[in-house]
């Protein structure tokens, strides 16, 4: 690869390179139980990408993962919605057109998730994400009252004084502190390098905020006039203004994983993905098929309201439901948002005075910082924006922050609508803007500015707003969620370490997490991940879980095919720490 051409997005994440989707590709599976465990059953907590990927390889290893979901759908499995974030509404059986209320588009270096949806059958399309000139057809930047139309997002270097300069300095410090050579030592997977130059960034600007680095002379040196136009642009999808005061590390994450990439979206929905992981039929490890639905008996379990964890490993997890139902499990799978843990799932020891979790990982839970995100869309027989401004991507930096046009192709039956404008999509502050409205409120809202921003559709969208079908979603309203997602603060690499780590136990030869307890009960989820936000990292969390779930129970890799914590050991994939600076002593 030429040093000069652009570096592809990352496909392994830099703070523990693992390659999982090379891991499970084929028939390989995440390891093999013993004879004598075959069957183990184990409780997975929490049906959405990363328990489902858990259970499902769990399954296949030969343990009989039994799932648990506290969310409610009427056309879900025995009235439980599969999937989490990943939640797609299909509004009427006619229509073609699906609502994408979480998870919506992937960059094509997330190839674990596209590796499952090959299997389960999914049709990958590209998503018209801003400024992807071969997918969208434009995409406005709306900015202080004026309008920017462009194809590409150096486009904006002429048509907007200082945004030239403040895109150059941007990409001009990410190449500076090793971001691109990063990228393009992935790609040569050269993970020594990775680790070395991933460790000297760590180091360097973990206490610093996405903010400080745009400002900083050390970092992008922009005016406060060049950082914001920039944080209205965007510098990667989602990478707002609203975003400034999280950690720069959590940025640089984004834009190794997604940044340059195409992003993807499943025309069937994502909430096809998780139907997959439910339905489709496997192999356990004698050969003979299955599914999650089969061990299951066709439905998860109803919401966990108790956790009691033996302090003895061998004695396992003791689940309690909300119907007053109790079953004693080999081990447990914990994957819905970590605060669950201290305002709906009690987690318990039955030795006084011993939690289940340790004083590091209780209070890397406690420290977690969780994003509003909200969106609004709009269900409309056609496509009615073609040939105008609204046609692609709207970026502003007015209530609506992001609206998008999709097309779904053909109705599937009789008065069936193919077409979907999502009038606004906003994290943080500007989500919380209108997280007390109603549908309709917002619908009004949403319209009335993008109707200003696009004159010559105006008309047409106030009469397609009046007889089309609006859906909306607050994720902080949400009782099992309360947020999207959680995103990392200047100073919060430890806690993330820390998580991210509880998987591993004391199976290197020592507590991954000191003063960790050495029991049943195995994190996982988003919160763990080193990227919050992707199903790709989501779902290596859940493969994790899995393996300690295995090697507790006396399982193994499979020859030749070492998983996640079987490198763990090894200089190149353990996470990194961060290297105390010298101090002098005071006197």
């Amino acid at each position: 690869m030429s040093r000069t051409s652009p570096p592809p997005a990352c496909d392994i994440q830099v703070d523990f390179p693992f390659d999982y989707a090379a891991h499970l590709a084929g028939e390989r599976r995440v390891g093999r139980l013993p004879s004598g465990a075959e069957g183990a059953r184990v409780a997975v907590i929490g049906a959405g990408g990363s328990g489902l990927a858990a259970a499902y390889e769990l399954l296949r290893a030969g343990c009989h993962p039994v799932v648990y979901e506290a969310e409610r759908s009427t056309d879900g499995p025995g009235g439980r919605r599969l999937g989490g974030r990943m939640y797609t509404r299909r509004l009427d059986d006619a229509d073609s057109a699906v609502v994408e209320l979480g998870c919506m588009r992937f960059p094509d270096s997330a190839r674990l998730v596209r590796q499952y949806g090959d299997r389960f059958g999914l049709h990958w399309e590209p998503f018209r994400e801003n400024y992807a000139a071969d997918v969208t057809p434009l995409t406005v930047l709306d900015v202080d009252g004026g309008q920017y139309p462009t194809h590409r997002i150096t486009d904006l270097h002429r048509l907007h004084d200082g945004f030239r300069t403040a895109h150059t300095r941007w990409e001009e410090a990410l190449s500076r502190i090793g971001v691109r050579q990063i990228q393009r030592d992935v790609a040569a997977r050269d993970l020594g390098a990775v680790r070395r130059r991933w460790q000297d960034v760590v180091d360097r600007y973990e206490l610093w905020s996405f903010y400080r680095f745009l400002r900083d002379p050390e970092g992008a040196g922009l005016t406060h006039e060049e950082a914001r136009i920039l944080g209205t642009a965007g510098v990667g999808p989602a990478a707002w203004d609203c975003f400034f005061d999280l950690g720069l590390l959590e940025i640089l994450r984004l834009v190794l994983c997604s940044d340059p990439s195409t992003q993807f979206c499943a025309r069937e929905g994502i909430s096809r993905l998780a139907e997959g992981f439910w339905a489709h039929r496997t192999t356990d490890a004698q050969g003979r098929s299955t599914s999650l639905e089969d061990v299951n008996g066709g439905a998860p379990r109803p919401a966990v309201v108790a956790l009691d964890v033996e302090a003895d490993a061998s004695r396992g997890v003791v689940v309690h439901t909300a119907d007053g139902h109790r079953e004693r499990f080999a081990a447990a799978v914990f994957t819905p948002q970590l605060h669950l843990l201290e305002t709906g799932v009690e987690v318990r020891s039955p030795v006084p005075g011993l939690h289940p979790l340790g004083r590091r990982v209780r209070r890397a839970v406690r420290r977690l910082h969780y994003w509003q995100s909200s969106k609004t869309a709009l269900v409309v027989d056609e496509p009615f924006w073609k040939g105008t401004t609204l046609d692609g991507v709207t970026l502003t930096d007015r209530l609506p922050r992001a609206a998008y046009t999709l097309d779904y192709g053909p109705a599937r039956g009789p008065g069936g609508r193919r077409a979907v404008l999502y009038l606004s999509f906003t994290y943080a502050q500007d989500a919380m803007k209108v997280s007390a409205s109603t549908r309709a409120e917002r619908v009004a809202l949403f319209v009335r500015d993008l109707a200003d921003i696009h004159p010559e559709v105006a008309n047409e969208l106030r009469e397609q707003a009046s007889s089309g079908e609006a859906v909306t979603i607050s994720w902080e309203n949400e009782r099992h969620f309360r947020g999207m997602c959680r995103f990392s603060r200047p100073g919060d690499h430890l806690y993330q370490r820390d998580l991210f780590s509880h998987f591993m136990k004391d199976f290197s030869g020592r507590p991954a997490v000191p003063g960790e307890p050495l029991n049943a009960l195995f994190l996982a989820g988003d919160d763990t991940s080193w990227s919050p936000g992707w199903l790709d990292h989501a779902l290596a969390s859940g493969i994790n879980a899995a393996w300690g779930v295995l090697r507790l129970l006396g399982g193994s890799a499979e020859p030749g095919n070492p998983g996640p914590g079987d490198l763990w050991n090894n200089p190149d994939y353990a996470p990194v720490l961060l290297r105390q600076p010298n101090r002098t002593p005071g006197i």
